[in-house]
């Protein structure tokens, strides 16, 4: 037993023979141990009090480490747009063709981009396009194809298989590259022989075409007969090839070019998700993710009452407006685990730098969107509204704005209204008497002081 003792002393171990040891008989605690003493009571409350702040300092801390982490993940999550991934994730596996306008600088291509990511970890083919500047369908069909066979090794089935069709086609006086076909061959046909190679992949497969509208608008200015024969046989391939999925973004009303040019049934089988800016949550979290924080001039710590007054001024949560706020934050509040704080007037002071003159590029896109993807009529009628709404906040009423449109019609007036909505631009204020507004405070201003008449 003597020999048990001394073994079980010497190794560390509670002999289970004995009472557990309290914590200050316990050597990995002495810095709570209380010290062994004959003094008064006084003295023992003193250092009871003391070891009680110890520990209550202890658990505040460990708090507040586990909260980090759980706000940590909670802001990669929510600034990830993980939600909606998944919601397209899940639409694309149940079959689903999906149209995805968004205004522009609200992360669009960004999400689908990360959304190819996930797709292609699970085991999908994804191809990825984007549309923007072309005007003719062999363009597209030329930059498909380099997508599709960049996606693709050398000797897949997918090469063999499509040669085999464009020999059938048109023989074989086109060498060893099918986008030497093009040119020789109507697109429509080119692309039903490469969707039929790629639907014969073992892999499921899914394009994502970024920026349609562009395309169909572009298209449709030059030659309105073969856009409309062209987009309506692409609808059909769809079908035909139901395994491939599509998903077709814009930063432009596609339903709104497409009643333009009578082509509102090529695109009728597409399901319409929508991608929105973020909530006052979403934001205040992407503003606090690290990942955020550290692309900023300055990192800095913010109320959630002070984001609160930043958000309703800047109206349009998008992470680009976002970004270029806190990027211009000079933070003058105290420190707060190595971070100042940024107090209610230092924001203000980001917002004021932005409107500056050296700083109009940072909004210009809006202008050029207007003066490049809209028709003389419209482009004119669409300066003549945004004139007005930028004078004040809570904007105009859909009279005020047709009256002061003439000659315009009514119908007009509402139309343009209808597509600058649809852009994100300006937005609609419910109720009976409703009222059209821009959409952000920062770009109001930005519009008044630089592009109002």
């Amino acid at each position: 037993m003597q020999r048990q003792a001394k073994a079980t002393q010497m190794s560390g171990i509670s002999d289970p023979s004995q009472p557990l040891a309290t914590p200050s008989q316990r050597g990995g605690e002495r810095a709570f141990a209380a010290p062994r003493t004959n003094g008064s009571d006084a003295q023992k409350a003193i250092i009871t009090e003391f070891l009680g702040q110890a520990r209550l300092s202890l658990t505040s801390k460990l708090d507040r480490f586990i909260q980090l982490r759980i706000n940590s993940r909670r802001d990669k999550f929510m600034s990830g747009r993980k939600n909606e991934r998944d919601i397209l994730k899940r639409k694309l596996k149940a079959g689903q063709n999906i149209h995805m306008p968004a205004p522009r600088r609200i992360g669009k291509t960004w999400t689908i981009n990360r959304l190819a990511e996930d797709m292609r970890r699970e085991g999908w083919l994804i191809v990825e396009l984007d549309v923007q500047g072309m005007s003719a369908p062999d363009k597209f069909a030329r930059r498909l194809c380099q997508k599709i066979q960049n996606q693709l090794p050398t000797p897949s089935g997918l090469h063999a298989a499509f040669k085999n069709r464009l020999h059938a086609l048109i023989g074989g006086n086109w060498g060893t590259d099918p986008i030497n076909v093009i040119g020789q061959v109507d697109p429509v046909s080119f692309l039903d022989a490469l969707l039929e190679a790629l639907a014969k992949e073992d892999k499921q497969s899914a394009i994502f075409v970024d920026e349609i509208a562009y395309f169909v608008l572009r298209f449709a200015e030059r030659n309105e007969g073969d856009a409309k024969d062209f987009f309506y046989e692409l609808r059909n391939l769809q079908a035909e090839y139901s395994n491939i999925r599509w998903l077709f973004t814009g930063s432009i009303g596609l339903n709104f070019v497409a009643e333009r040019f009578g082509l509102g049934g090529a695109f009728v089988d597409l399901t319409t998700f929508i991608l929105e800016p973020f909530d006052e949550a979403e934001a205040r979290s992407f503003l606090r993710d690290p990942a955020t924080q550290m692309g900023f001039n300055h990192q800095f710590h913010a109320s959630d009452e002070d984001l609160k007054v930043l958000f309703e001024e800047l109206g349009w949560l998008a992470p680009y407006y976002l970004k270029l706020v806190g990027n211009e934050v000079r933070p003058s509040g105290p420190e707060q685990d190595g971070r100042l704080t940024a107090k209610q007037e230092d924001l203000q002071d980001a917002m004021e730098k932005l409107l500056e003159p050296t700083r109009k590029s940072e909004f210009a896109v809006w202008r050029e969107h207007i003066d490049k993807n809209l028709p003389q009529t419209d482009r004119d009628l669409a300066r003549g509204v945004l004139g007005p709404l930028s004078a004040a906040a809570d904007g105009e009423t859909l009279d005020t704005l047709q009256a002061a449109m003439v000659p315009a019609t009514p119908k007009a007036v509402r139309d343009i209204l209808d597509i600058l909505q649809s852009d994100g631009l300006i937005d609609l204020t419910k109720g009976t008497k409703g009222r059209y507004r821009f959409r952000s405070g920062l770009i109001r201003r930005y519009w008044q002081q630089y592009e109002a008449d």
